[in-house]
């Protein structure tokens, strides 16, 4: 009966889900809350969502924001934050969360990796690295999904364990260049590999 019971509570401590470490930030008259983002490194629009705002222009002084705490990867701007889901939109659209997820990681891979820039900027506008780049086709604001996509990638999230390359085997224009690179994940259209 002990061993049950000892058993049963091990259980219910390494089994309870996750969560998102955060802090409270007092809204103070003036602040926007772009501004607020932007002072946490957050996306206005995952701050709005994460605290169930709907309209920002209807946001108070003394109102009680919650600022989710991350840990990122790679340092990062504001600015490299909204060109990584702007790629991710431009190269995953139509694709799952997890695809989308997954070639914001291959951008984080690239910068971690000394085989690459090291930063998103250089490695997004690397020559010849990304064709919405190379063919002027990125949209200026990113979907949702994307802004999300890349916070979590941008957070570690990696669910193609590291590829450095990604690429869609029915409309690539280089066959022959992606047989010499070995494919460690399939997600959605996508191939990831190293």
């Amino acid at each position: 009966m002990v061993l049950i019971i000892a058993l049963i509570i091990f259980l219910m401590t390494f089994s309870a889900p996750a969560q998102v470490a955060e802090q409270v930030y007092i809204v103070q008259p003036g602040d926007t809350l772009s501004e607020i983002a932007q002072e946490y490194n957050l996306d206005w629009r995952y701050l709005a969502e994460f605290n169930n705002i709907n309209d920002p222009k209807r946001m108070r002084a003394g109102m009680r924001l919650r600022i989710p705490s991350r840990v990122y990867v790679v340092d990062f701007t504001p600015e490299e934050r909204d060109l990584l889901a702007r790629l991710i939109h431009a190269e995953a659209r139509g694709e799952s969360l997890e695809g989308q997820i997954a070639v914001g990681a291959v951008v984080i891979n690239r910068v971690k990796s000394d085989k690459f820039p090291n930063t998103i900027t250089e490695v997004i506008y690397q020559k010849g690295q990304f064709s919405p780049i190379s063919m002027g086709t990125m949209p200026k604001v990113p979907q949702d999904s994307a802004i999300e996509a890349a916070e979590r990638a941008l957070a570690g999230e990696d669910p193609t364990g590291g590829a450095l390359f990604f690429y869609n085997p029915k409309t690539t224009a280089a066959p022959d260049f992606w047989k010499t690179r070995p494919v460690i994940k399939r997600i959605g259209n996508h191939n990831f590999a190293i």
